[in-house]
């Protein structure tokens, strides 16, 4: 069946219309746009897909700046089939003038431009009016204070290895380090969690974000068993693994009583394993995590989560606890979900099974306000298509579909992280 292109643009003149939020980026608060053409070009993402087309890492490590980019940009023919060259292409003519796709050629005036634009203090603001972006969340890790920052940034505490970690002697050191408080039994590493969130929110955070391996799991967690494990860490003993899913279960716990106490929701980020031989992540699902997590779900009833999947395997479970639990939400396409394909499928199941209430539409993970830009236009045209689709098909009228996208795009962001306007 062929889409009925007018009404596509009648509805995506509309939902670009609507001001979004970006609830997960690692964009830097003190350098937001990106200070060379490399880190526009060369992005993860790019890099990627060029080295898997055979370009060598040696290209990448070009000390010169023009030159790593001259070399790189003689292979972008063979990635201009792909959904990230479709972003850079878009950037760099939307942004930078460029009329046709980026060509060997190209890469010196757009070297000069991208410095030019990277000396204007107005720069990175005048991209997000562009995207119509009025919020963008930013990671900060929680071994190092939260800078100062303002609207349209606001931080989020990443604690990933505070709860991967947990059984490592050295994580309770910096947990000390960072907090202030000795960390020798349960009650005292209660205590410094407590600290720790305490002052995450007073620096403006309003949420805290893990990623979570398929093959961690979390069981109600004993003081008396934390007090056991965390003695035998200070003694430098060797703790087998019931101990280490103990320990990092009783950190989990704290962690969402701190969230509970500090109406800061969960950014729980799941799908993506990390391969041991060559550093590589890899989507990855195992069967039974998505019961295990609905029980964490059901114990912290009182703190909001988020979750991000990266995994095609387990989008179907997340959307049906998300339909079950008043407190869990499904949002954003998480890394290799992050193509129309999946974009598409992810809208329609969530929009058919889930209240319009239910769900973010917009999670750039982009590393600077350039790629935010274009991740921000890849989002609007998905759950445009998907809507267009659903109201071709009766399932949905152009109001309903509408203000769908407005849920997802901004009303949803702003209430479930505690958003004040601005």
């Amino acid at each position: 069946m062929q889409m009925d292109m007018e009404l596509f643009h009648e509805l995506l003149v509309e939902i670009e219309q609507i001001p979004a939020t970006d609830i997960h980026t690692h964009i830097r608060a003190d350098l937001p746009a990106a200070p060379n053409l490399s880190e526009i070009v060369l992005c993860p993402y790019i890099r990627a897909e060029l080295e898997t087309a055979g370009v060598s890492a040696e290209v990448f490590e070009i000390e010169e700046i023009k030159k790593r980019v001259l070399e790189a940009s003689k292979h972008f023919g063979k990635i201009e089939n792909t959904t990230s060259f479709w972003c850079l292409t878009h950037i760099l003519r939307d942004l930078y003038g460029l009329t046709e796709e980026p060509h060997e050629a190209d890469m010196e005036s757009l070297s000069k431009a991208v410095e030019q634009t990277a000396q204007n203090p107005e720069w990175a603001s005048n991209v997000l009016e562009k995207a119509n972006v009025s919020n963008v969340f930013l990671v900060c890790d929680w071994r190092s204070r939260i800078p100062e920052m303002s609207r349209p940034f606001v931080p989020t505490l990443r604690i990933d290895s505070l709860i991967n970690e947990a059984h490592n002697p050295k994580t309770m050191d910096t947990l000390t380090e960072v907090t202030e408080q000795s960390v020798y039994d349960a009650n005292e590493l209660r205590k410094a969690i407590a600290r720790l969130f305490e002052s995450a929110k007073e620096a403006g955070a309003v949420a805290a974000t893990v990623s979570v391996e398929p093959g961690t799991d979390f069981v109600p967690s004993d003081r008396n068993e934390a007090d056991r494990v965390l003695s035998l860490m200070l003694l430098s003993q060797k703790i087998n693994r019931d101990d280490r899913k103990m320990i990092r279960s009783y950190v989990m716990d704290q962690v969402l009583k701190a969230c509970a106490d500090h109406k800061m929701p969960l950014q729980l980020m799941l799908g993506v394993r990390q391969l041991r031989e060559d550093n590589k992540r890899i989507a990855a699902y195992e069967p039974g995590m998505m019961a295990m997590y609905a029980d964490l779900f059901a114990r912290h009833d009182g703190v909001k989560f988020d979750v991000f999947s990266a995994s095609e395997q387990f989008n179907h479970e997340l959307a049906v606890i998300a339909r079950l639990y008043p407190n869990v939400y499904a949002s954003g396409y998480w890394w290799y979900q992050m193509f129309p394909e999946r974009i598409r499928s992810m809208v329609r199941e969530r929009v058919q099974m889930l209240p319009m209430t239910k769900s973010c539409g917009f999670f750039s993970d982009a590393r600077c306000v350039e790629w935010l830009y274009s991740r921000a236009k890849l989002a609007r045209w998905e759950i445009t298509y998907a809507l267009t689709e659903m109201v071709e098909q009766h399932y949905i009228e152009e109001g309903p579909a509408v203000r769908t996208a407005r849920c997802y795009l901004q009303e949803n962001p702003a209430r479930i992280y505690g958003l004040s306007a601005d």
